[in-house]
């Protein structure tokens, strides 16, 4: 029981210090922040070995820039049995991407970015729409309501007041309706995540009995529902850390490999592939550049002692 303990507050410490990060990072940092850190890294010799690690890592990120970039390294001479099932692998990615191509979902969109594109669009109600990369959105505001739809990816919605017109946006099985200024969605492979940075949004999540779930969200407040219309409770957000990647950031606090190569892939022009699924859950944390993926993939073979082989020039596979 101690040393499981002791894992949850060496976990809690990192969180933390990522969090500080980012709004240390941002420009909206207050000389009482300023005071409130210092007081946190003096709290605890692990708080200051926490952040250290952060700012080791943005070292180490530079470091292996060049180093990423030279082919010899990314794609290094492979054992004979990686090559062996190199092949089937190529295969089976390849007739994925031909069976889950997003043409379709493009085609449905009024409004999507690219691979590392990032996007402000401006409604005809004066409500802004941030589209993060690799994302789309549909629109359908008139005289009598403002609906939208997130089809893929993540977007940070500024709300336009109108109490005539409910500003509403479907993502998978739920809708979020402002009751308030701005929120964030991101949808993920799993799950959709509504996270609130100014006043409040109501969450309705659609079961297969035509029954509802209904939640309340406040600012500095997150919630997650997942693809069986089971909704999760309320808990704490950072609002920076949300909408870090407006600023070109991508933090993570403690999570799985797999879903950070899945964000990873996000603004990637290739395909990064975890090819083993017990890797695929250990845990990372830090704080890490969106447009330098593949300086990211190569801290995080180090880091997690992993290896890359690069099938070709949109396949990079992740292993052992």
């Amino acid at each position: 029981m101690k040393s499981t303990t002791s894992a949850t507050d060496d976990a809690a410490i990192k969180a933390a210090a990522n969090t500080w990060w980012v709004r240390l990072d941002s420009d909206q940092v207050s000389a009482g922040e300023r005071d409130e850190f210092a007081r946190w890294l003096a709290a605890d010799p692990k708080h200051r070995q926490a952040f250290d690690a952060i700012c080791a890592l943005w070292n180490e990120l530079d470091a292996v820039k060049q180093r990423v970039a030279k082919p010899e390294i990314i794609a290094p001479k492979t054992p004979l049995f990686h090559r062996l099932w190199a092949a089937p692998v190529l295969a089976m990615c390849c007739l994925a991407l031909w069976l889950f191509s997003p043409l379709p979902m493009l085609l449905r969109a009024d409004f999507h970015t690219g691979y590392g594109e990032m996007r402000d669009i401006r409604l005809r109600d004066g409500s802004i729409v941030h589209l993060n990369s690799n994302s789309a959105l549909t629109v359908n505001i008139d005289g009598n309501r403002r609906q939208l739809t997130l089809l893929q990816g993540e977007a940070w919605f500024e709300v336009s007041p109108d109490p005539t017109r409910p500003f509403q946006v479907h993502a998978e099985h739920g809708t979020v309706t402002a009751l308030g200024t701005a929120f964030n969605i991101r949808l993920q492979r799993s799950q959709t995540e509504v996270s609130v940075t100014e006043h409040s949004v109501a969450v309705d999540v659609e079961q297969a009995d035509g029954q509802s779930l209904h939640a309340l969200v406040s600012e500095g407040q997150q919630l997650v529902y997942d693809q069986q219309a089971r909704l999760g409770g309320v808990k704490t957000a950072d609002s920076r850390t949300v909408t870090a990647w407006r600023r070109g950031k991508l933090v993570f606090q403690d999570q799985p490999l797999g879903e950070v190569i899945a964000e990873l892939n996000r603004y990637y022009h290739g395909y990064l592939l975890v090819t083993d699924d017990s890797i695929a859950q250990r845990r990372v944390n830090g704080v890490f550049r969106t447009d330098q993926p593949l300086v990211v993939l190569s801290a995080l073979e180090s880091s997690l002692q992993l290896h890359s082989t690069r099938i070709n020039d949109y396949l990079i596979l992740l292993h052992r």
